[in-house]
């Protein structure tokens, strides 16, 4: 498979659509106004740099127009008081709903290059590798970058190092690595709610731990002990 190629909609976002638009208004007028000129006087030479000029003016217009429209909207909807505005990746669940796991996997990794900073790619990419391609040693990395991002939110801390504690404890095999991450997560949100579920999830999981280690040691007497009745 031809790696995926991200396309204008991937790069630009929402403003994507706004330069479509504008770009066809703009080509829509240059061909009124070289066609209205034409049907008037004929073919002249000057006709195709005022259709151009004329094309450029109306696009512009309308690319001011549809930002002021956006930017008004973005205030009221993001940095105003009512629900912030989040962010909904429908053109990577697109691809997964059409089954092109791979293309949509593509699609997040050129964003996560593009946007250093951004937490929900990586997010909606870490789930999307752990559930569509058991990779689940990807999935852990990002969800780690999630943890060293200076913007991540107290109630992304907790999902990602709760998730980040069922890969270590389940299909990354791992365990320990889990010890960590619930301490950490306790040093970071004191006096909280998932402050005291993961202490309750460390001291659970070091006991498990000590079990495990004992059953290993009794067994590993036992296994001695055999050989050295053996050679008795």
């Amino acid at each position: 498979m031809s790696p995926y190629k991200p396309t204008l909609f991937d790069r630009r976002g929402p403003e994507a659509a706004n330069f479509l638009h504008t770009l066809g208004l703009g080509l829509m007028v240059f061909g009124v106004t070289v066609g209205a000129l034409l049907s008037q006087i004929g073919f002249h030479w000057w006709e195709l740099p005022v259709g151009a000029a004329a094309g450029a003016l109306s696009g512009g217009f309308g690319w001011f127009l549809s930002e002021a429209v956006g930017g008004a909207w973005k205030h009221v909807t993001v940095d105003g008081s009512s629900t912030p505005y989040v962010r909904q990746f429908s053109f990577e669940q697109s691809l997964v709903m059409q089954g092109r796991v791979d293309d949509a996997l593509a699609s997040f990794e050129a964003i996560i290059t593009a946007e250093p900073g951004s937490v929900a790619p990586r997010i909606k990419a870490a789930e999307l590798y752990t559930r569509e391609k058991k990779d689940h040693q990807r999935a852990a990395e990002l969800f780690r970058d999630v943890l060293r991002s200076p913007t991540i939110t107290g109630g992304e801390n907790v999902y990602v190092t709760n998730r980040l504690v069922d890969l270590y404890i389940g299909p990354l095999n791992d365990p320990r690595r889990a010890l960590v991450e619930l301490r950490r997560l306790i040093e970071t949100r004191p006096g909280t709610d998932a402050a005291e579920h993961a202490r309750r999830s460390l001291a659970d999981l070091k006991a498990r731990l000590n079990v495990d280690s004992g059953l290993r040691d009794r067994k590993e007497d036992a296994d001695t002990g055999g050989e050295t009745d053996t050679n008795r």
